[in-house]
């Protein structure tokens, strides 16, 4: 089995570094002759020169929380991924996040295309160490709600586009139906027509869009 030795760790909280590196202290006593060489990051400033300066990454744990502003997927984890493939082409990422939004979950997931995605919540000690072997061996690790989110959306017969799935984001964001012009650039009639739709879609009667928006979770969509 060929195991990962180098190892970066792009996480702002402590506790979350000090599991990473604990997890992989319990797999490498397990396994002789493996030694791990950890680097962490806190900010997402630091990331772009880190991926540089170290080259042939093996292994990397990325929170994914850190590259999102403003409630949309950044350019900067498209870009620091695109580094990241180009330095280290064998690399394994495994994507941590607090991030409750089944919309931007996915995006992430389609974005990257990591070998793991965790969920903070649902995981504890043994199952980071599951998840990480998992990952060293080539077997895709998703946590118990990422599955389900996975899950939900494989068996759903409903498919929409990005701007259809843009409206439905941003309305359970809390934004009006009069502001969406600017947030998923469509006109204030197109927006209605699709919204209109939408509810065809989800088999939704009544007017008020919180129905609406409670069919779309039912179903993975936000």
């Amino acid at each position: 089995m060929s195991m990962p030795t180098n190892v970066l760790i792009v996480e702002r909280e402590p506790l979350i570094t000090y599991s990473i590196q604990e997890a992989l202290h319990r797999i490498s006593e397990s396994q002789s002759g493996v030694n791990y060489n950890t680097t962490s990051v806190t900010n997402y400033e630091s990331v772009r020169s880190k991926i540089k300066s170290l080259k042939h990454l093996n292994l990397v744990f990325l929170n994914i929380d850190m590259f999102l502003t403003g409630g949309e997927k950044s350019k900067l984890i498209i870009d620091m991924i695109s580094i990241l493939k180009k330095t280290s082409p064998k690399v394994q990422v495994l994507t941590l996040t607090s991030y409750r939004n089944n919309y931007m979950i996915l995006e992430i997931i389609k974005t990257i295309n990591p070998e793991g995605v965790l969920l903070k919540r649902d995981i504890d000690f043994e199952d980071l160490i599951h998840a990480i072997k998992n990952v060293i061996n080539n077997i895709p690790f998703y946590s118990k709600t990422i599955l389900r989110l996975l899950r939900s959306r494989m068996t759903c017969h409903i498919s929409l586009d990005e701007k259809d799935q843009l409206i439905l984001y941003h309305l359970s964001k809390g934004a009006k139906t009069k502001d969406l012009s600017n947030l998923v650039f469509l006109s204030k009639s197109a927006i209605e027509s699709r919204k209109r739709n939408l509810k065809i879609l989800f088999e939704v009667e009544k007017k008020n869009d919180c129905y609406l928006l409670d069919q779309a979770r039912l179903k993975g969509f936000i």
